[in-house]
């Protein structure tokens, strides 16, 4: 394994075989991609090392009560709010090598190219816990814990494939699970907040560009759906006495996919990422089918229109096929606008620099 970094001259050839180092930390090594899950055995690791690193560094390093990890450059008025910056080191599963760990490494590139005390304000990161939903179905966890926007009832009942819940994984590595507060961060903590991401889409490369302005974040809602009909043999059961659950759940999936393109014009997307079957064999008629939602937009009036797509055609899926439909709910975040202010400062230092920009609304990652 490559030895911490202790270079306060970290250079960008550092940040590089950071990067690369980070890598290690997935699940399989032969596995496509980087899949290292929030709080797995991987994810625990890559946290651990990477705060030996920045203690090596000089950094002022600690991990509050679910394990957010925060490094801080010490500046002259200590009394001011500081400027943050920071991501996430857990991913989707064979996520991209960049996604989040590339926020988090810059991060660190950025405050190591001061002194302590050559800045007027502190310099602070953060590596945020459990960012990406694919775990608990819930995105943004640990900031949310750091903002107070604590769902303890939803986050209870939503569980990975393990069974066990946000608090129960929390309980089981030894962190605090039941008095989040503790780790509730004061308004008045940052003066500014600036991440820097990996584009998941190809505006930029379609058009040569090197740098997006993000001066939007469309946050998603989300839906789990399950569709109830009876598993018969294939052979056995004529076409008029079915009540396929797959079939049914075709014609839903097809609807949200209309109406997402009718929408596209406001920038909304609908997406089923996640589809189980059962009991899933070639000769059985699918009996049960579970499927994920996930609607995102900045336009809430578009993103309200393909919910109610959503609730129209699984009224009409249950009639037509003789099956029941249960929709639960799991999520829905309004849009945020971001501070024009600091995107116009990313503008003047990205003009300076001759980067070519693309001036757009990120959609949300998680």
């Amino acid at each position: 394994m490559t030895q911490p970094i202790t270079a306060t001259d970290f250079s960008i050839n550092d940040m590089k075989t950071l990067i690369e180092t980070m890598q290690i930390y997935k699940k399989d090594n032969h596995d496509k991609g980087i899949t290292r899950i929030a709080y797995s055995e991987e994810d625990e690791a890559a946290h651990l090392y990477l705060a030996s690193v920045m203690k090596e560094a000089g950094l002022e390093v600690y991990r509050d009560g679910i394990g957010t990890l925060y490094a801080r450059l010490p500046g002259q008025d200590r009394t001011l709010p500081a400027v943050g910056t920071g991501s996430h080191l857990d991913t989707v599963p064979q996520g991209g090598a960049y996604d989040g760990a590339l926020g988090v490494i810059a991060g660190f590139y950025a405050l190591m190219q001061y002194k302590p005390q050559q800045l007027k304000r502190d310099l602070e990161l953060i590596v945020f816990r459990a960012e990406e939903s694919s775990r608990f179905g819930f995105s943004c966890i640990g900031s949310k814990v750091l903002t107070g926007k604590i769902d303890r009832t939803r986050w209870e009942q939503n569980r990975d494939d393990e069974g066990n819940n946000f608090f129960d994984v929390l309980k089981s590595l030894g962190y605090q699970h039941e008095n989040l507060d503790q780790c509730l961060l004061k308004s008045d903590r940052y003066s500014a907040f600036v991440e820097l991401h990996i584009e998941q889409g190809k505006r930029l490369e379609n058009d040569q560009k090197t740098i997006g302005i993000v001066n939007g974040i469309a946050a998603p809602t989300r839906f789990s759906v399950t569709v109830n009909g009876h598993a018969d043999h294939s052979g056995a059961t004529p076409m008029y006495q079915r009540q396929d659950a797959l079939v049914a759940s075709a014609g839903i999936i097809t609807d949200i996919n209309h109406a997402a393109c009718t929408e596209a014009v406001y920038g909304t997307v609908g997406t089923i990422g996640k589809l189980n079957v059962i009991p899933n064999s070639m000769n059985v008629i699918p009996g049960q089918v579970k499927f994920s939602v996930d609607i995102r937009g900045i336009d809430t009036d578009s993103i309200q229109r393909v919910v109610q797509r959503l609730t129209n055609s699984v009224e009409k899926a249950e009639k037509d096929f003789g099956v029941k439909i249960i929709v639960q709910p799991i999520s829905a975040e309004s849009p945020v606008k971001l501070d024009d202010s600091i995107c116009q400062v990313i503008e003047n230092i990205c003009q300076k620099t001759r980067y070519q920009l693309y001036d757009y609304v990120k959609w949300c990652r998680s």
